[in-house]
């Protein structure tokens, strides 16, 4: 069964009980009200029939017609006949409800007629005896017969009657009512389940979905979650591109290296001596680093970075670096070196500072020209290693420098490739995984400097 199909059968059923239940508290309080009614009204009328009777009787010449005229407005609810009787027991008058009739001497007059065809069985009635006393004698005698109880009044029957059938009016306005404003409720509510329903289709297959609000809590609460969904998903898109970008870019780097001293050992410009073996087993070792890590790049749902903290000799480090970048520096014409050779320990992701420095130095060799200058220094302090990466290419606008550590930044120039606009992002990640800084110091045609500052 659907939403809308269950609202309108507990809103019918909800209406339909609320009438039931008002009509039938109404039924028992108006009961009791009639119970009360009818009790006070019979004991004003039987003291007014005894004291009638007492005046009446008391005189032997007394009209039995003018009696039965004036017991005939004492037959009301619960009263429905009244006999009277003189001390020796003789009838004087009968007077009935449904009859209309006395009789006098003994004699009927009238016709036993039925006017509502006797509306209650005689079961339901009872006869009340009371003596006429005038003075301390017993003039007579009156026998009134009248419904045992207030349920079984003529009047309350009718009450009861037009009560059930003003009820059953009642639950016919009120079902059209509840219909009425059920099917606007439920169709407003479908509606919002409907259009809920299909942003989470939209979500699903990665469709971009309206902003919708439903005026219904609970549906709105569904919809904001839905809206949180589909912006985590977006996040984790972004995020996975992100990585799988850094992931190639990162690869890039020590495949160029390995294909340029190859060439240069194949061109006759590079010798196979033991350090170039070494510079190419450091490119294969970065590869092999970047292929083990590579499951957790891709999870882009992995909010923890992990680092792989080792203690090594930053020289060294640096020194195979500007090695295995030396060749293609060489063959731009890109005068490359180092000015520092001091021996220092450091302690630190060893994997990750490196990489911030090849893509500096890979950004560095993009925009230089060629005849131009790259050069490498440092110096060391008490708790950290300042390394500055300096060159003479175009220089970096004060506009762009707020900008060229952002994801997929690119600057259209006439020199060099521009570039993924990954490799800057990447380096100020790691600096930063590693609690390092990068900032640059550029000015337009007055080259670059880029400064790494490196815990130890």
């Amino acid at each position: 069964m659907t939403i809308k199909k269950q609202w309108l059968l507990v809103l019918v059923i909800i209406a339909i009980l609320s009438v039931i239940i008002n009509s039938l508290i109404l039924s028992i309080l108006t009961n009791q009200y009639f119970k009360d009614y009818m009790k006070d009204n019979y004991d004003k009328h039987l003291n007014q029939i005894v004291e009638y009777l007492s005046g009446a009787l008391k005189d032997e010449n007394y009209s039995e017609n003018q009696i039965a005229l004036e017991l005939e407005t004492h037959l009301v609810d619960p009263i429905t006949r009244i006999k009277v009787y003189d001390n020796n027991g003789v009838l004087i008058t009968d007077v009935s409800a449904d009859v209309q009739s006395y009789v006098t001497s003994g004699t009927m007059s009238g016709m036993m007629g039925n006017m509502m065809g006797r509306m209650r069985d005689s079961q339901y009635e009872e006869v009340d005896h009371t003596e006429i006393i005038y003075g301390n004698t017993v003039i007579g005698q009156v026998n009134i017969t009248k419904y045992s109880s207030a349920e079984n009044s003529f009047a309350t029957w009718m009450f009861q009657s037009s009560l059930l059938k003003n009820s059953l009016y009642s639950i016919g306005i009120v079902l059209i009512f509840a219909v009425i404003i059920g099917m606007i409720i439920s169709n407003r509510m479908s509606k919002d389940l409907i259009q809920t329903a299909e942003m989470a289709q939209n979500i699903d297959i990665g469709n971009d979905t309206p902003s919708r609000q439903s005026k219904v809590k609970e549906i709105r609460v569904i919809q904001q979650s839905l809206q949180t969904l589909q912006s985590r998903l977006k996040l984790k898109q972004k995020n996975r591109k992100a990585l799988i970008d850094q992931l190639v870019h990162q690869t890039r780097t020590p495949l160029t290296i390995l294909r340029t001293h190859l060439e240069g050992i194949e061109d006759g410009v590079i010798d196979m001596v033991p350090e170039e073996i070494r510079v190419c087993e450091n490119q294969i070792e970065n590869i092999t680093a970047i292929i083990t890590n590579m499951s957790s790049m891709i999870d882009a749902e992995k909010l923890e970075t992990t680092l792989n903290i080792e203690e090594f000799e930053f020289s060294q480090l640096v020194k195979q670096i500007v090695n295995g970048l030396k060749a293609q520096f060489e063959k731009k014409g890109i005068d490359f070196k180092i000015t520092d050779h001091e021996k220092v320990s450091i302690k630190t992701d060893k994997y990750r500072l490196s990489q911030a420095i090849y893509n500096i130095l890979t950004n560095a060799y993009k925009f230089t020209e060629p005849n131009g200058n790259v050069s490498v220094s440092y110096h060391v302090n008490s708790d950290s290693i300042i390394l500055v990466i300096e060159d003479n290419g175009p220089g970096i606008s004060k506009e762009d420098q707020a900008k060229i550590f952002d994801a997929y930044y690119k600057k259209d120039i006439s020199i060099g490739s521009a570039g993924d606009g990954i490799g800057l992002y990447v380096a100020n990640e790691n600096m930063a995984i590693i609690h390092g800084t990068i900032i640059v110091e550029s000015d337009l045609t007055k080259g670059s400097k880029f400064i790494l500052t490196i815990p130890r």
